[in-house]
């Protein structure tokens, strides 16, 4: 009887053991993970090329902007450089639409290479002679027989907004014959949001998480740029949030949206872009 006591207490006793170890065995076999996981991403990204150069600094996720859109009026047609040589029409109000008599010829020949700055310098050139503001846009890249151009704003470059947008229409000899106009002001912070709990994230960081999810690999080239990416509009006035806009082997482009509640990452195209802006017909509506 005695023994079956005994017996009774080491099996108790080993099913103890086997329960502790077992818990003991499961942390030590995540944190072995997450240090492999670690040591990967660490080698990847010391191959990758401008990795090193890249800020700490970070930025802020619970800081909103807004802007107010342009309402062209006849004052502002009248300062649109060489216009004897064109229609303009700003009937839609908040867009400024050009229609060229004589087709302009482009300064570069087509294709463009991301990183040809001498081309997209020359482009950049004939926007500033030919647009209102003109300046003020940078070349982003062509989709068919558009070339498109955003809105560099005081505090930065803003990406992919309708509202800060030049689309350049071009012919098949690759000369203008019409662009679209359309231009941001009073640019400005919103006031933050208290509730929210601030949180800071760096371009080493936004680097890390699109590494993470393998999109961006061993001996890669990458470049970081921070800018405004445009959000859901809460009022009537186009809102926008800080983001990093990430090329990668200046191919693909990768923006790390610095939303309040947590950031993400977009990869937005040209295409899908443009057709957003087409006006709804009966069908959708």
């Amino acid at each position: 009887m005695q023994w079956n006591k005994i017996k009774l207490t080491f099996i108790l006793a080993f099913l103890i053991l086997n329960v502790y170890l077992v818990f003991q065995l499961f942390p030590q076999e995540e944190t072995e993970q997450t240090v492999l996981e670690t040591e990967s991403q660490d080698a990847v990204l010391g191959s990758v090329k401008g990795y090193k150069e890249l800020s700490d600094q970070k930025t802020e996720t619970n800081q909103q902007y807004e802007a107010t859109k342009l309402h062209f009026t006849e004052d502002d047609l009248d300062k649109v450089p060489n216009n004897d040589n064109m229609d303009l029409d700003i009937s839609s109000n908040t867009q400024l639409v050009v229609n060229f008599k004589e087709p302009q010829k482009l300064p570069v020949e087509f294709p463009i290479d991301d990183d040809n700055e001498q081309a997209i310098g020359d482009l950049n050139s004939f926007v500033a002679d030919h647009v209102l503001f003109g300046p003020e846009y940078t070349y982003w890249g062509r989709q068919g027989n558009q070339l498109l151009f955003f809105q560099k704003i005081d505090q930065g470059q803003t990406y992919f907004s309708p509202d800060s947008l030049l689309l350049v229409t071009i012919n098949e000899d690759y000369e203008v014959v019409e662009y679209e106009q359309t231009y941001i002001k009073n640019f400005k912070k919103l006031e933050e949001n208290e509730d929210q709990d601030l949180k800071e994230y760096s371009e080493v960081q936004a680097v890390k998480a699109l590494q993470s999810q393998q999109l961006i690999e061993s001996n890669d080239t990458i470049k970081v740029e921070k800018g405004f990416y445009p959000t859901i509009e809460l009022s009537s006035k186009p809102n926008y949030a800080p983001a990093y806009m990430i090329t990668v082997n200046n191919e693909k482009h990768y923006f790390y949206l610095l939303l309040p509640d947590y950031p993400y990452v977009y990869a937005p195209t040209e295409s899908v872009f443009l057709n957003s802006l087409q006006p709804e017909t009966e069908e959708t509506q």
